[in-house]
């Protein structure tokens, strides 16, 4: 009987100048960055059942997962499930953004957050949504736009679109957000014609000494957010 021999290449992970000078979103971080922990013989990132069993794990599908000596179980790095959306309103003539205590003055983006166990994502976005900003969104509204992975932490960034009645009372949660406010498509569209690593807050703050009539700042490209208000943008 002939024998099959198979060759996977090993996976390259990032080294702290990977991070440096590669944007969070480019491919080879967020592909490999969930690898770092879960790596580990004994790595806090593997299931329970794979650590209390494993003599020794060794790469398994060419590095994207990794067996048991022992028992045979696989296991792949973890990756938690979270949603953002952009919330317009009933008119399509604003949407509603939140601005984080990490972020820049006037930097706002979409409203994110981890789907919970036995949640749907279009649960999840009403749910977000109310918590963080008091806002109900139209529950039918709720409609897939795109996703990209994202390595801080190991998420899923599953994007959205929906609608709400804007006449509806903020009350925002502080834990989660300093400010949210909606924005005209007037003053998104100047905020999109912006450019630079905006997520930077020396940058923006540095845009923001150079134009103090901007009233808004929003995410650069590459990053799932601006998609999202950029397909925003695109539909007038």
């Amino acid at each position: 009987m002939a024998t099959t021999t198979t060759t996977t290449t090993p996976l390259l992970l990032p080294t702290s100048a990977t991070f440096a000078r590669e944007p969070p979103s480019s491919p080879r971080i967020t592909t490999n960055s969930p690898s770092i922990p879960w790596r580990s013989p004994n790595g806090s990132a593997a299931p329970r059942t794979v650590r209390s069993a494993a003599r020794s794990r060794s790469s398994s599908t060419g590095g994207t997962a990794r067996k048991c000596s022992g028992c045979g179980a696989v296991s792949w790095p973890r990756q938690d499930p979270s949603m953002i959306v952009v919330i317009s309103n009933r008119a399509d003539t604003r949407v509603l953004l939140g601005r984080s205590r990490r972020h820049a003055p006037r930097m706002h983006t979409a409203l994110a957050g981890f789907v919970e166990a036995g949640e749907t994502f279009e649960r999840a976005v009403a749910r977000e949504a109310y918590e963080e900003t008091g806002v109900r969104v139209d529950v039918d509204s709720v409609s897939y736009v795109g996703s990209q992975p994202w390595p801080f932490p190991q998420s899923a960034m599953i994007g959205f679109m929906a609608r709400a009645d804007d006449r509806q009372e903020l009350n925002i949660d502080t834990n989660e957000l300093v400010e949210a406010a909606w924005f005209d498509r007037e003053q998104v569209r100047r905020a999109a014609e912006v450019r630079g690593p905006l997520m930077r807050r020396d940058v923006a703050e540095r845009v923001l000494r150079d134009d103090p009539s901007l009233e808004l700042l929003i995410p650069p490209r590459g990053v799932i957010a601006r998609t999202l208000i950029e397909a925003w943008l695109e539909r007038q």
